[in-house]
């Protein structure tokens, strides 16, 4: 088998990410030209931004069921064809209940994919690569921010309201149609999984998988060896009980997934507009052009955590972006309540987007996928997803009224959303000091790690 650049496959699966954030910023910006063309009221704009939630949520739930029964790949494979479905439903809805199904429908393949190609990359990456692997993610995700704020802010000032308002916003889901059978495509050229066709007992097909990725046939014995004793049907069929090192794993994917969200990244993301229109002088269109320097921030942390991630290790980067996220956040909360300051607290959301990015963002999806033992992967990883979904769909509906709150704005000054985000990373800190690290161990050498506190079988 032809050999496989890990990194080139890291990127193909990750153009996930790109589209995914891509069409959050890019429906931030379309909402002013949708909202008039099916005569939305303020309810159902609300709806329309939070719907594919649903979806997501859902996605999540399925995708370890899917991720053990047709593998990685073909759940990844499915689910860009289910999303290329739910768009072409949004692109040419005639009616907003058409649009609303669309919008579900991309959200579930989301769910998918955001539970699938996590765990595929850590189970195919070798683990001097892995960190690096699983953070080029990251890094589309970055571009795929800065080309929906750029895309939007083009057709936002380059075109008339009323052609966007009729064609616009339709244009710019069939830009994200494109992507996505790129992204069909390019992953027909994967292999599966070598961790999960062991566990399916197909051990040649295994064997072969991990060399396309590792050059040397001595390491790839070792290495099959390892899988061959961790994962084999045999193990890996056996009931499972939550108990031991496992209850720990476990743990870590459900309140990763909160402290993440109370890190307020997609309440930023989303209200981007909004806040800097609070927060710095500038004029409304000025506050939408900056709104890609939150773009720019991410792919310079992005750049870092790739050039990082498998020299400084998992740990060391989770704890320099929670204090970078609590210290910017904290400072944007003083300013905000002691309001005579004045200063442009925008440069501070870009400091506190460039610490998320190789904490929250990057690391923090390779670290869950990588504490989980192949036993419980998949169903973990949909545990990490839902609470994920959950703890977003609860940060976006909280932050617009916490700031409307006529009690808590005369209190605190349009502050308490940053004093809740920056006391939840401080909370964080204290618990990545306890994590243990990741970094050059084999996934089975981690899984013996968590056997010492228990061992489940």
């Amino acid at each position: 088998m032809k050999n496989k650049n890990i990194y080139t496959v890291a990127s193909i699966v990750g153009m996930a990410g790109f589209i995914f954030v891509y069409d959050s910023a890019n429906l931030g910006g379309s909402v002013k030209y949708i909202q008039p063309y099916f005569k939305l009221g303020p309810s159902q704009v609300g709806i329309l931004v939070a719907i594919s939630l649903i979806g997501n949520f859902f996605g999540s739930l399925l995708a370890g069921y899917f991720s053990d029964k047709i593998g990685r790949k073909l759940t990844m494979i499915y689910g860009v064809i289910v999303g290329i479905i739910g768009l072409l439903f949004a692109s040419l809805a005639p009616f907003i209940t058409i649009f609303y199904i669309g919008r579900i429908v991309f959200g579930f393949s989301i769910g998918l994919i955001f539970v699938a190609a996590p765990m595929y990359i850590t189970e195919v990456a070798p683990a001097p690569k892995r960190g690096r692997a699983g953070s080029i993610r990251q890094l589309l995700l970055a571009f795929g921010l800065i080309l929906g704020y750029t895309i939007g802010f083009i057709f936002n000032y380059h075109f008339s309201l009323e052609w966007n308002i009729k064609f616009g916003w339709r244009v710019l889901i069939f830009i994200e149609i494109a992507l996505l059978i790129i992204m069909l495509f390019s992953m027909l050229t994967l292999v599966e999984s070598p961790r999960w066709l062991i566990i399916k007992g197909r051990v040649e097909e295994a064997k072969e998988s991990l060399e396309a990725f590792i050059n040397s046939k001595e390491r790839v014995n070792i290495v099959f060896s390892e899988m061959l004793t961790n994962n084999s049907p045999e193990i890996s069929g056996k009931k499972i009980k939550i108990r031991g090192g496992l209850v720990y794993a476990l743990t870590l994917c459900i309140i990763f997934p909160i402290f993440r969200q109370l890190s307020g990244v997609n309440a930023i993301t989303y209200y981007a507009q909004k806040i800097f229109a609070t927060i710095s002088s500038d004029t409304p269109s000025l506050a939408y052009f900056q709104s890609i320097f939150i773009g720019v921030s991410e792919l310079l942390g992005a750049i870092f955590v790739v050039t990082f991630a498998d020299k400084m290790g998992r740990k060391i980067l989770l704890l320099i972006g929670a204090a970078g996220m609590f210290f910017s956040e904290a400072f944007i909360a003083y300013s905000l309540y002691e309001t005579q300051i004045g200063l442009d607290l925008s440069y501070f959301i870009y400091i506190y987007n460039f610490f998320f990015t190789i904490s929250a963002g990057a690391m923090l999806t390779v670290y869950i996928s990588e504490v989980l033992p192949t036993v419980i992967r998949s169903k973990g990883s949909s545990l990490t997803g839902m609470i994920n979904w959950i703890a977003d769909a609860a940060i976006i509906y909280s932050f617009p009224l916490l700031n409307a709150n006529i009690y808590l704005t005369e209190k605190f000054h349009g502050s308490i959303s940053f004093i809740i985000f920056s006391v939840s990373m401080l909370i964080f800190f204290i618990i990545i000091l306890f994590l243990p690290e990741t970094k050059d161990k084999t996934l089975e050498e981690i899984a013996d790690y968590w056997k010492t506190k228990g061992d489940w079988e």
